[in-house]
């Protein structure tokens, strides 16, 4: 991709990821291996330990992950 052609809207996108990046971060498998406790904790209003926090941040920058994090919470509260 030509850095030329990307627009503002892009390239703020990118600023953004790169500012959420930090030293350890975990790996799509890593995340949706928290994911449980992370969707039960956050519908809870549970304070998130150091784990469920990467999961937040890996979550912040994965759009895939993201996904399949809203959907278990969804059912999650469906079965509450």
């Amino acid at each position: 991709m030509n850095p030329q052609s990307l627009t503002n809207e892009q390239v703020g996108s990118l600023v953004k990821m790169l500012d959420l990046t930090q030293e350890h971060e975990f790996t799509c498998g890593e995340c949706l291996m928290h994911a449980g406790e992370f969707a039960e904790s956050k519908l809870a209003g549970l304070p998130l330990d150091e784990a469920l926090t990467l999961v937040e941040q890996h979550l912040a920058l994965c759009p895939e992950c993201r996904e399949e994090c809203e959907a278990l919470m969804e059912i999650l509260k469906a079965q509450s």
